[in-house]
């Protein structure tokens, strides 16, 4: 087996953090793994997962793309001496040996957020695409946003099955989402409080999210800060799960809340044409009526249905780390 080196500075997102202990878990099947981290809190999510062999480097997000530069010697010589560095969060340093480059952010990409801040992002993730051997994507779709000059170093390691389940023994409609602009949350606060008034009482809706609410004006239930088992607990207490973000490199709460029975209600967009099986609820990106009658469309045909056909998500890193 080859020693692997997983670059996990400056992951914090809970969905990153997913991503990443997921991977990990798939890429011990075919290598030795360590982990270079740069925030402690990370080193305690991850040893508390039962991932050890981590070692901390508390330096500023600003010097990720050139973190060798400001470590000493023994360090840099130390992760000069893996076969391979997997670098997360989609940029990286340069290494001396195999650089491979995660690319779990597509938004840098995408005309419907341009800020500068985006503009920075994407001028580092090309700078760590050109110097690395391979660049991993998730998802087919997401080769797309990437600079055609960079495509022949993309490999996709997602791998897409179907399978039959139960449909739910929920009732209700529940989306997950942030304040961030290309998520929509107030798409969907819309969507949900107008379809409220035309939903029976044991229909009930749920949104977790961050966002600050008056829960007293509206007929939506607000929750935050969940773990990752509670957020799976409460898509099991729904039956339609909606989404509404405009740009996505995996959409994971669309695979769970499939693989725990719910129909889907999102927009028509490429990341959810790949995420979803039944695509009959899709809807046209913020056209709220189109929203509305999907999901009407879908609480009619959970009287009709007990299973569903289902896309499941798996990811296989043994092709690139041979």
């Amino acid at each position: 087996m080859n020693n692997v080196l997983i670059n996990a500075c400056g992951i914090k997102s809970l969905g990153g953090i997913n991503v990443l202990e997921s991977s990990i878990k798939n890429i011990k099947k075919n290598s030795n793994v360590q982990i270079l981290v740069s925030d402690r809190e990370l080193e305690k999510r991850l040893s508390s997962g039962g991932i050890n062999n981590i070692v901390v480097e508390q330096k500023p997000r600003f010097t990720h793309p050139f973190l060798l530069l400001f470590v000493n010697k023994d360090l840099r010589d130390w992760v000069n001496s893996f076969d391979a560095t997997i670098h997360f969060g989609n940029f990286g340093f340069k290494t001396k040996t195999k650089d491979i480059v995660f690319i779990q952010n597509i938004l840098p990409y995408s005309n419907r957020s341009v800020s500068l801040k985006n503009l920075l992002l994407r001028y580092f993730i090309n700078k760590s695409i050109k110097f690395s051997s391979i660049a991993v994507v998730q998802n087919e779709h997401v080769i797309d946003y990437l600079p055609p000059k960079f495509r022949s170093k993309v490999i996709s390691i997602g791998k897409i099955s179907q399978t039959n389940i139960n449909t739910s023994r929920g009732k209700g409609i529940i989306a997950i989402s942030n304040t961030l602009p290309y998520k929509n949350i107030d798409f969907i606060e819309n969507v949900m409080n107008n379809i409220s008034e035309t939903l029976n009482e044991e229909c009930k809706l749920t949104l977790i999210t961050e966002k600050n609410r008056d829960m007293s004006s509206s007929k939506v239930t607000y929750i935050s800060s969940l773990s990752s088992n509670q957020v799976k607990a409460e898509l099991k207490k729904h039956s339609i799960y909606f989404h509404a973000s405009s740009v996505e490199t995996l959409c994971l709460p669309i695979f769970e809340a499939q693989e725990n029975g719910l129909m889907v209600v999102a927009p028509n967009l490429d990341y959810a044409l790949n995420a979803v099986h039944e695509k009959k609820y899709l809807y046209k990106y913020q056209d709220s009526s189109n929203a509305i009658n999907s999901i009407h469309s879908a609480v009619k045909d959970l009287n009709k249905i007990n299973s569903l056909t289902i896309n499941v998500y798996s990811e296989s890193w043994k092709e690139i780390l041979k």
